[in-house]
């Protein structure tokens, strides 16, 4: 009886010692489930190696200080903040973040070195010349005998400074010319111009939908802050065949003598790697695509075009980047995509070990259009945009393809932010040092173009600043554009 009493009272403990082992671990789960804050890792962006010691501050509020292994954390109530990291040898860089109660936050920083001892090569000369493409890519087709998405269409910005005057960059008095060396006749690689007139668009060939050609002159921008060539009809490939999706523009700014001032070459991206045979095959997907809309939608596509009548996709679907209406009660041509697809992408073994995923539709694996330096970063397209399930709720909730995307100011803070109610492409410098660089100089003239921005992982992007400032990088030197100026941060 002893021996088994003994037993009993140590099962008893036991299972006295569990109960309360468990209750610990809930509270515990429980409190980790319900702490609030931030916690990221800060690494070097060239590369990747972590960064100890960085600190990681709230205003004056909280800091953190990285470990060895670049990791930190930050004690933070509920509620919005802009986080500042900064790392010796590295460049101070902020992002925002918002903060929910019970969850810890996310938040990487990807430092880059410290840069600008160098001369720079526009201190010897007597005009700056900014150019950049607006999109960062342009996409067109090689084929439009089934039917067209996008013409062969690139646009380039280009904005003067004298850098001998403290007046705003120069719109008169000058005239911009713009050409393509390597891309002299559209028409040895697509067969655009054949089937232009059914699409509404009668034009000669080598002359794109909106009147303009391969080498000409730019016009002065709506803002007349700068110049402007819209809808040049460049494609991928050379005149000798060679595929180039960065091709480059020669800009030469001449003044009313035709004296030369300056010159610069800038990369005006297209492709048309918009991979539809991942999933519609290899034989003739654009006769797969027409057969299954005929399919689903009970249109006529593939007998219109058997006999010889093609259609554009906005004749009946909207579209904001030819501003195009399409057809009422018809989705607008981005939704139709994002919607009727975002289930299938997994349809196909090349469709699903394509990476990212959006590469099978925009270009893409060998394109490599997302290229800037928020790539360069670690950030893929659906950190920006959304996976295509979140793209097409965002567009069923009336988010207007085109013309309402992702901004800067989402992430950044206040200083890096675009102007109000206008996209990146369009925004302009509004917090300089001086008020009245105020609206004179475009973003992407000193970033470059979306999905490009400075820094580039494609060295063609790096044109401008590196005939500017002798880097790679974004334009920082004030010496870019005022001979006589004591070197200031730009957001200030």
């Amino acid at each position: 009886m002893m021996k088994s009493k003994f037993k009993f009272k140590s099962k008893l403990s036991f299972i006295l010692v569990l109960a309360l082992a468990l209750v610990v671990s809930i509270a515990t789960f429980a409190s980790a489930a319900t702490t609030t804050g931030v916690s990221g890792t800060v690494k070097n962006i060239d590369t990747g190696a972590a960064i100890a010691g960085a600190t990681i501050k709230d205003g004056s509020r909280t800091s953190a200080t990285s470990d060895s292994l670049g990791n930190y954390t930050l004690s933070e109530a509920a509620g919005n903040y802009t986080l500042i990291v900064s790392a010796s040898g590295f460049q101070t860089t902020s992002l925002i973040c918002t903060v929910t109660s019970g969850v810890v936050t996310n938040v990487n920083f990807s430092l880059t070195k410290a840069y600008g001892t160098q001369t720079i090569p526009a201190a010897s000369a007597g005009y700056s010349v900014f150019a950049w493409n607006d999109l960062g890519m342009h996409c067109d087709q090689d084929d439009y005998s089934y039917f067209s998405v996008l013409p062969p269409f690139n646009t380039l910005h280009v904005q003067i400074k004298n850098r001998n005057n403290t007046s705003g960059m120069i719109t008169s008095g000058v005239n911009v010319a713009y050409n393509f060396p390597k891309k002299t006749n559209s028409t040895l690689h697509t067969n655009f111009w054949d089937y232009a007139a059914q699409y509404g668009w009668n034009v000669p060939a080598n002359t794109g939908i909106t009147g303009t050609l391969l080498a000409g002159n730019m016009q002065v921008d709506p803002k007349n802050l700068g110049f402007v060539a819209t809808g040049i009809p460049i494609t991928p490939y050379d005149d000798d065949g060679t595929w180039d999706p960065y091709g480059a523009a020669n800009i030469t700014v001449t003044d009313s003598s035709n004296t030369v001032l300056q010159t610069a070459t800038v990369a005006a991206p297209t492709s048309t790697e918009m991979d539809c045979k991942n999933c519609h095959g290899t034989t003739n997907p654009q006769l797969d695509i027409l057969q299954k809309h005929d399919r689903d939608n009970g249109t006529t596509l593939a007998t219109d075009q058997a006999s010889g009548i093609v259609h554009q996709c906005s004749e009946c679907h909207s579209d904001n980047a030819l501003g195009a209406p399409g057809k009422a009660g018809v989705e607008s041509l981005s939704l139709a995509m994002h919607n009727f697809h975002k289930d299938k992408m997994t349809t196909t073994t090349i469709a699903a070990n394509t990476n990212p995923g959006c590469y099978n539709c925009h270009p893409g694996p060998n394109t490599q259009c997302m290229r800037g330096i928020m790539e360069k970063a670690g950030k893929t397209c659906i950190d920006c945009h959304g996976d295509m399930n979140k793209m097409t709720t965002s567009l069923q909730g009336g988010r207007v393809a085109w013309l309402q995307e992702p901004k800067c100011g989402d992430c950044h803070d206040a200083k890096h932010q675009e102007n109000a109610n206008t996209l990146y492409r369009n925004s302009t410098l509004n917090n300089s040092p001086l008020n009245a660089m105020n609206g004179e100089l475009y973003c992407e003239a000193c970033h470059n173009s979306t999905h490009g921005e400075f820094v580039s992982s494609n060295v063609k992007d790096a044109t401008i600043p590196q005939k500017l400032q002798g880097d790679d990088k974004w334009i920082w030197n004030c010496k870019v554009c005022h001979a006589n100026k004591t070197q200031k941060a730009m957001h200030s």
